[in-house]
């Protein structure tokens, strides 16, 4: 691994996609608490934090999927760049990022929106915040990724349809003709019976 190799828009992504990975595993997003007053006029408040993972419902889960895979993307353009390894990706890699990225951040606002509870019971955290800063990032790094290869989101499209449309269709082999079923052998048909003639008497004598 050269790191020598990595420019500044892979560098950027990739700190990006560590932040990222870090909010959305060890930090937390939300914090829910309330304050119920007993019948002796006693306040009691009961609050708890969880992250991203907790809760998330299904939607949630979808959004987190997202911004994983932004987060992991990020890190893997970095990874590539470095060892040098070709891989036949469709399109340029920082396209992939850069767009995982911009994703991402809908993702993450979509979350502050759409809180997991009551949005009054409900408050963020710094988890999640960091989360979006990381997924800005991410995106920025993708796109300078981009610019410095030459690389646009136009030419990455066409290169994934054409390198679609190259690929050879299957020949469908046509079906075999039905091979005949051996029927029984015919019996051989019996020759014909010939009587034999009675053997020829002399004639009487005159």
């Amino acid at each position: 691994m050269d790191l020598g190799k990595l420019r500044r828009g892979e560098l950027i992504a990739a700190a990006g996609g560590l932040l990222l990975l870090i909010a959305l595993f060890f930090f937390d997003w939300y914090s829910a608490g309330t304050s119920v007053t007993l019948p002796l006029g006693t306040t009691v408040s009961v609050s708890g934090d969880f992250g991203a993972w907790d809760g998330e419902g299904f939607f949630g889960f979808l959004a987190n999927l997202v911004i994983l895979a932004a987060g992991v993307s990020a890190v893997g353009l970095a990874v590539l760049t470095a060892t040098s390894r070709t891989i036949a990706l469709p399109v340029a890699a920082s396209a992939i990022t850069a767009a995982l990225g911009i994703a991402a951040v809908v993702m993450v606002l979509l979350r502050m929106l759409f809180q997991p509870g009551p949005n009054e019971l409900v408050s963020l955290k710094f988890g999640i915040l960091l989360a979006l800063i990381a997924t800005v990032i991410v995106a920025y790094g993708g796109w300078t990724s981009m610019r410095e290869e030459g690389t646009t989101f136009e030419a990455a499209r066409d290169q994934l349809q054409s390198r679609y449309a190259q690929q050879p269709v299957p020949e469908r082999r046509p079906l075999s003709e039905p091979r005949s079923i051996p029927g029984p052998e015919s019996a051989p048909e019996p020759e014909p019976f010939e009587e034999d003639e009675p053997p020829s008497r002399p004639p009487p004598p005159v």
